[in-house]
């Protein structure tokens, strides 16, 4: 999960003028530019920020998103995914709502209660938001997995489930924070390596000396019929390689998994390796990862050169850089070129979606 996905209490200190529109202004939280009715908001006054992809709940709050839809059951998911939209074209990059409109007993939180919210807060478990996370593909049937047997569920619910399937002591899930998040990881000029980031699903293949593992974002798979064992079939380097470099962790991208996302192939899985992590728990750098001739296929590499954060946002944009591909980057990873540590984000790596890539997510 990312832990940096927050919903923070936040004052406006600038309204900076639309371009285009006299009744909008533009307002900047971090990284993030929100658009904004200038009649509405003021200076000094607490709002909620909610980031791109959110997922808030079906409360009062939140109904302008679908007031103008109806709905038999629950609201779509589709309509509580916070995104990236254009108003007049400029950019807005999530949520801004009055503190106000969530008083009153409307969240059972003391903070809110009693007033006793502060800049800064994190109040997402208060209100019910969520992270958005891609759904993972089942197996090529269209399933997630077995369904458990009736004494299976028996046992589970009295605490004797199966054993979680998976290596022992084994690699997590993989993510990457965003830069927006933290706009100061990097300093100008500073050598970095930025790839571009593929829309598929994340997978993970080791060998621990005794067993090949195939693994997804969150789970490790027994089971033959699914994507992620596709693609070692369809490249047997995979295993070669885990095979020659025991418990280090191959973890790349399969495509196609996301519609409108072919990289060149529409039904043929394809796999892009984008990190190798060493039985440590650390992870190669880049540089000589890059180099290493036994994976026979990476993510495209956009840049190497000295961070400019300008530079950062135009390399986020644009048509994938896999050949054959249509479709555009969903954004871009940047990296130190080599390994280094950030107190309290963990490595110098974080990501930049492209923020055409999210306003498409919208429609």
């Amino acid at each position: 999960m990312n832990s940096n996905h927050r919903v923070n209490v936040v004052r406006i200190k600038e309204l900076r003028k639309h371009p285009n529109a006299d009744s909008l202004s533009l307002v900047d939280i971090e990284g993030y530019q929100v658009v904004v009715r200038t009649d509405e908001f003021r200076l000094g006054a607490q709002y909620i920020y909610v980031q791109p992809d959110s997922v808030v709940p079906a409360t009062e709050p939140f109904k302008f998103l679908w007031s103008d839809r109806e709905f038999t059951g629950e609201v779509p998911m589709k309509y509580r995914r916070i995104t990236v939209r254009r108003f007049r074209k400029e950019y807005s990059e999530g949520l801004l709502l009055p503190l106000s409109e969530f008083t009153g007993g409307l969240v059972h939180d003391e903070r809110f209660k009693y007033g006793w919210i502060k800049d800064g807060d994190d109040v997402a478990a208060a209100l019910g938001i969520q992270h958005y996370e891609e759904p993972e593909p089942g197996f090529n049937i269209g399933t997630q997995g077995r369904k458990l047997t009736l004494w299976q569920r028996i046992l589970k619910y009295f605490g004797f489930g199966p054993k979680p399937f998976g290596p022992k002591n084994g690699p997590g899930a993989y993510d990457v924070e965003s830069l927006k998040n933290y706009p100061h990881v990097f300093v100008e000029g500073e050598p970095v390596i930025v790839t571009e980031k593929i829309h598929g699903s994340n997978a993970r293949y080791m060998f621990d000396g005794k067993t090949f593992w195939v693994g997804s974002h969150k789970r490790w798979w027994k089971e033959q019929n699914n994507i992620w064992r596709d693609v070692t079939k369809k490249y047997p380097w995979i295993e070669a390689f885990c095979r020659e470099w025991p418990n280090y962790t191959l973890r790349g991208e399969v495509t196609p998994t996301q519609k409108g996302y072919a990289y060149g192939f529409e039904t043929e899985k394809q796999f892009f390796v984008f990190d190798l992590q060493r039985p440590d728990g650390a992870y190669t750098d880049k540089v000589t990862l890059f180099k290493m001739a036994d994976i026979q296929r990476f993510v495209p590499v956009i840049y190497q050169g000295p961070y400019d954060a300008a530079k950062m946002k135009e390399l986020a944009e644009g048509k994938s850089l896999v050949e054959g591909a249509k479709n555009m980057r969903e954004g871009t990873v940047i990296s130190s070129e080599y390994e280094r540590q950030i107190r309290g984000v963990g490595r110098a790596q974080l990501k930049l979606k492209s923020l055409k890539f999210l306003e498409g997510e919208t429609k």
